[in-house]
């Protein structure tokens, strides 16, 4: 195996200086410091090298430990900078006509060679190296090198045995490494069981890059169902192929036509000129249904904490909401209400509750919300298997197929533009997927996609917009999910606005361009990745995104640079067929 680049033969570098730097930022009004190992290292300016070393590389210090064992300390270049000794003696006081014979000077040393250098700023990635009977390993350590020590420039062998992972059934290629020109290949299931956020500014392709990592994970693990929340209408178009050939459903809380969705639904510009093919296939091949938040996810416990909140305005019917607890004391109060009252063996219960409910109803106003949520109710209970097919498209029903039917489509889209519905969906959903889950079998596996986390998971929390109830749910989805097959993807353009619980539980993550420097200072916290390192992100295109992993790569926590394939040209191909 070549453990040096090419480029090796010529590099002439050592390491002038080292040192631990510390950098302080506020941070929610509280002061953090970030701490990074800096290397300084000084090499004879070789053009060649230098552009070489503009983009993402490895150096491996020489270093011999206490135990006389050779190793490398592993740094990962943050820029390099051309030196010439004349440099320092061009000040503003020169004069005109020497400053330009010192600038000739220079200008022809980078070329013809001279007195010229170039120094190399590297960050420590908190490995090393050990090559031991032909084979590298790679080992956590904090060891510092020593001043003087020779640099090498890695190969990009060295990286590929870093991070890819080709031994499982679920390596998957999602990129290539920018500046090594190899494939990034990584546990792919590891994104789904350990949970993953997206990260980047409008427009650096967050979408594009969730469509695109939903195709690859449903080509390695099959009978994966993935669940969107989309409140920008973005991912109907982004998966129109998937949705149409595997029979995916959307929802929507508003029973418009497919006309009407197929008109709100975002259109890349690249797409423009497929327009109306986009808009043919949603009305032909793809399943639109309404669905009623308000009637979805209603448990005993939901509808007794109802009854005691609508307590507070009519005090009278406290002593009739005590009997209603009399009468359920001996039931699992998280179970579904309508599922409760259809079942045979609850027919005595049943019928006490109703009837209880019912001397509520007779007590208020017909004119009142209570009366007619209870009317509703009773409703539903005496028309369970009339009214069979409507109560298909309610949280409840939706969340059950969901999880329970291995056959269900590999991908539903709930198209809820609204902030308030959007969050009060997600809740119930995910609340309703554990219940089920804990109550009866382990059903499906199930990835929830989060995008625009910022309207669901603020730090700041309040319970008449659902941001409480939202925030509780999500965290509850990314801190238990993993023991019932339950996973979350978050994305987001604003994650300094984020609920730091939520950002802990992450072990993947994909950071495009944020320029605002709290948001990288956030990235640098919450992930524990090299400051210097996230700052890089301000310098990458639409497509390219800074990927570390806790779980999917082979070593813990190695920032990379990687160019991921555009999942646009997956739509062309199929509109193009379409047509």
């Amino acid at each position: 195996m070549q453990y040096f680049h090419d480029l090796d033969k010529e590099f002439d570098g050592k390491l002038r200086h080292y040192r631990v730097e510390k950098t302080k930022a506020t941070l929610r009004g509280q002061e953090v410091t970030f701490t990074e190992g800096i290397a300084y290292i000084d090499a004879l300016f070789n053009l060649k090298i230098f552009d070489h070393l503009h983009q993402p590389n490895i150096i491996g210090i020489e270093r011999t430990t206490a135990e006389g064992e050779d190793i490398y300390i592993l740094f990962e270049v943050l820029n390099a900078r051309p030196m010439h000794y004349e440099m320092p003696s061009l000040t503003p006081e020169v004069p005109p006509v020497l400053k330009w014979e010192y600038l000739e000077n220079i200008r022809e040393s980078w070329h013809k060679g001279g007195e010229n250098w170039m120094e190399i700023v590297a960050v420590h990635t908190g490995y090393i190296m050990k090559i031991k009977n032909g084979k590298l390993i790679f080992e956590k350590s904090n060891l510092s090198p020593l001043v003087g020590s020779k640099a090498h420039i890695m190969s990009s062998k060295v990286i590929e045995e870093m991070v890819c992972i080709k031994d499982n059934n679920y390596s998957t290629v999602i990129g290539e490494l920018i500046g090594y020109q190899i494939p990034l290949t990584i546990d792919i299931y590891s994104l789904f069981k350990y949970h993953t956020g997206i990260f980047g500014f409008t427009g650096s392709g967050k979408s594009n890059l969730i469509s695109f990592l939903i195709r690859k994970i449903l080509e390695k693990v099959p009978e994966l169902k993935v669940v969107i929340l989309d409140i920008s209408g973005e991912y109907t178009v982004h998966l129109i192929d998937i949705l149409a050939n595997k029979g995916g459903k959307i929802y929507t809380p508003e029973a418009i036509s497919k006309q009407r969705f197929a008109e709100t639904q975002v259109i890349p510009e690249t797409l423009e000129e497929y327009t109306d093919i986009i808009r043919k296939v949603i009305q032909d091949k793809i399943s639109l249904k309404h669905m009623n938040i308000e009637r979805g996810g209603l448990t005993l416990r939901r509808l007794v904490e109802f009854l005691r909140g609508e307590a507070e305005r009519y005090p009278y019917i406290q002593i009739i909401i005590e009997k209603i607890m009399a009468a359920l004391k001996d039931q699992d109060l998280d179970q579904d209400l309508l599922e409760f009252i259809k079942k045979e063996e609850n027919m005595e219960t049943r019928n006490k509750l109703i009837d209880l409910m019912t001397q509520i109803q007779r007590s208020v106003s017909s004119k009142s919300s209570l009366y007619k949520t209870i009317e509703a109710i009773i409703y539903e209970a005496e028309h369970t298997e009339e009214k069979e097919e409507i109560r298909e498209e309610n949280i409840t029903t939706i969340t059950r197929k969901i999880v329970t039917d291995p056959h269900v489509a590999p991908l539903t889209i709930l198209y809820v533009p609204e902030p308030i519905q959007a969050r009060k969906t997600i809740t119930l959903l995910i609340e309703e997927a554990f219940n089920i889950k804990k109550r009866e079998q382990m059903g499906n596996k199930i990835l929830f996609i989060i995008d625009e986390a910022q309207e669901f998971i603020p730090d700041r929390q309040r319970s008449d917009d659902w941001t409480l109830y939202s925030n509780l749910s999500v965290e509850k989805l990314l801190r238990q999910g993993r023991k019932y097959f339950m996973g979350g993807w978050i994305a987001t353009q604003r994650i300094a606005h984020l609920n730091t619980n939520v950002l802990q539980q992450l072990h993947s993550y994909f950071i495009s361009t944020l320029p605002r420097s709290y948001d990288r200072n956030v990235v640098a916290d919450a992930f524990s990745i090299s400051r210097s390192v996230v700052d890089k992100v301000t310098e990458l295109d639409t497509g390219e995104w800074l990927f570390v992993s806790y779980k999917a790569t082979r070593l813990k926590n190695i920032p990379i640079e990687i160019a991921t394939p555009n999942n646009e040209n997956y739509i062309q191909e199929y509109l193009e067929k379409a047509t």
